[in-house]
């Protein structure tokens, strides 16, 4: 299981009567929890830009769940992976070797 928390925030400034320095305060005034395998697959990019195995989440505070196994997620993983940049069977196999995601 991997979570992913999501964080709405404000930031703001004070002055602490103390000090007479000014405080920078971030303040949380939402926040959700999600389990990453229950995104659903519109909300899920791989971006290639991003480095090998990295994914993007379009919009964390806006996302939708879509219930699916382990295995159901891995070849949705694959598949965004396949289908970022053109890349083939081959390309995926070669990093599943270097990465040791299987065993060759």
């Amino acid at each position: 299981m991997f979570i992913v928390l999501s964080l709405k925030h404000r930031v703001y400034s004070e002055k602490n009567s103390q000090t007479k320095l000014t405080d920078g305060v971030m303040k949380i005034v939402k926040y959700n929890a999600y389990d990453l395998k229950f995104l659903s697959d519109a909300d899920i990019s791989y971006n290639p830009a991003l480095g090998t195995g990295q994914i993007q989440i379009k919009d964390i505070h806006y996302v939708e769940y879509e219930y699916r196994t382990t295995w159901e997620f891995c070849q949705l993983l694959d598949r965004k992976y396949l289908n970022s940049a053109r890349r083939t069977f081959d390309d995926w196999h070669r990093e599943a070797i270097k990465n040791k995601w299987i065993k060759a």
